[in-house]
């Protein structure tokens, strides 16, 4: 049943109500007062006609941004955004719907006005250089449907790319790639290395669409060629190196090229199959392209100590769940506990509940809770919130001690911010205290009401 007064909300439900003929006449009334809303009617009428016509609409909007040479005022922004997403939609849905073709040459149109309207908008937010990349995005859809010369296209992106002051480009050779065929790509591929050769220090897109390009032809050493000797020495550079060697078959490379690159926990990999990178991103690429290639190098005893010890150093799930799928049946089972063990013996109490609680072991966890209470950091209130929500079902005893941390610190340092918080939690442990048969070595919940006194109201 509807709500009283629910006719009267602005829907789209609601306003079909009025008919076809009433929306009209309200639309030409509004259309007269909001230039914007009148553009977007004409278009749509004009598109409805045919993509030409449709065009013709766009062109004249086109034209007049091209030509602007003041700057859009702040108060004027969001309109103006609105417009240019307005010409982008259209060309990109109704345009491309009818002419491919023509839609393609109008969003070339479009992207190219980019660096122009750039310089004169202060976009801090981002929201017209959004428009912008996501019709650059609109590109490689289109041109599929589009067809015509590749090697034209391949020209037309190169012309893009080379003059990019603005990165809107840089995803451009991997959007436009399924629109292209081999001569396509081997075209762009050659107008680019020419380019980079001219140059003494070329444009980072440059050389990541080389790259891209490479991968596209399965060329892996034109795309190592691109990397100079000292990038390769870079942990993320020599994963990017390595995996696309052992792709190919080439895994004693892929090693080599590990080598080289080493984190400094990898000090020496010939000698030290246990030693694990730390947790970074780029160092944990390293360390999954090594163990890639060691797999494919036959090496599975070699990946598994370096899983296990990935494990041990940073309480890896990842690594963990790998090492005990490759293990035979009970075998698993066994190394499991072992794992739960030495969680439970961890040097960082925080972390080893968090993966207790993410691997998922809730007994493991509280059992950490209650022999390692001293260590629980009263401060991680959002961390702590949550596990003692995941506990408290089964474990009273264990999410209680949470709690408590959370309300002791929030005390003991007059955090007025937090006194709701611990307010909350005081009640949380007095719904507890029922569902906990023995408190063991922990004072009761009247003893440590008693102790801490009612939590100060907010």
């Amino acid at each position: 049943m509807k709500r009283p007064g629910s006719r009267k909300t602005v829907t789209a439900a609601n306003l079909a109500d009025l008919g076809a003929a009433r929306l009209a006449e309200i639309l030409v009334d509004v259309a007269e007062a909001q230039p914007t809303i009148k553009r977007r009617l004409r278009m749509e009428l004009a598109g409805e006609v045919g993509a030409e016509d449709l065009a013709a609409e766009v062109a004249k909007r086109l034209a007049a941004i091209e030509t602007r040479r003041s700057r859009v005022h702040w108060r004027k922004y969001k309109e103006f955004v609105r417009d240019l997403e307005l010409q982008r939609a259209m060309i990109a849905g109704k345009m491309a719907q009818e002419n491919p073709a023509l839609a393609l040459d109008f969003l070339w149109r479009f992207v190219d006005m980019a660096e122009g309207v750039l310089s004169l908008t202060k976009d801090d937010k981002g929201e017209v250089e959004a428009v912008f990349l996501a019709a650059v995005e609109d590109l490689g859809p289109v041109a599929a449907r589009a067809g015509g010369s590749s090697l034209a296209l391949a020209e037309r992106a190169f012309q893009a790319l080379e003059t990019d002051e603005n990165e809107i480009f840089v995803r451009l050779v991997e959007i436009l790639l399924p629109a292209l065929d081999a001569a396509g790509i081997a075209r762009l591929r050659a107008l680019l290395e020419a380019a980079i050769a001219r140059r003494g220090r070329p444009k980072p897109a440059l050389r990541a669409a080389v790259q891209a390009l490479a991968d596209a032809q399965g060329d892996v050493d034109g795309f190592i060629a691109t990397i100079t000797a000292s990038e390769a020495l870079q942990p993320w550079t020599g994963a990017q190196i390595a995996s696309r060697l052992t792709a190919a078959g080439r895994a004693p490379e892929a090693l080599a090229a590990l080598k080289r690159s080493a984190p400094p926990a990898f000090a020496d990999v010939a000698r030290s199959q246990a030693r694990v990178v730390a947790s970074a991103p780029s160092l944990k690429a390293w360390e999954d392209a090594y163990l890639e290639a060691l797999e494919a190098d036959g090496q599975a005893d070699a990946a598994q100590a370096v899983r296990w010890a990935a494990f041990e150093q940073r309480l890896s799930a990842e690594r963990l769940r790998a090492y005990l799928k490759r293990l035979p049946d009970f075998d698993d089972v066994e190394a499991e506990d072992r794992a739960m063990a030495y969680v439970a013996g961890f040097k960082s109490f925080p972390a080893a509940l968090r993966f207790f609680l993410a691997w998922p072991a809730p007994s493991q966890a509280a059992a950490l809770i209650l022999a390692r209470a001293g260590e629980i950091d009263g401060d991680d209130y959002e961390g702590l919130e949550a596990a003692a929500q995941v506990l408290e079902g089964r474990h009273p005893l264990a999410a209680t001690l949470l709690y408590r941390a959370m309300i002791g610190r929030t005390l003991r340092f007059n955090r007025r911010d937090r006194f709701a918080d611990a307010e909350r939690w005081m009640a949380d442990c007095a719904v507890l205290a029922p569902q906990i048969a023995d408190f063991g070595d922990y004072e009761s919940h009247a003893d440590f009401v008693g102790r801490v006194g009612h939590t100060p109201q907010a």
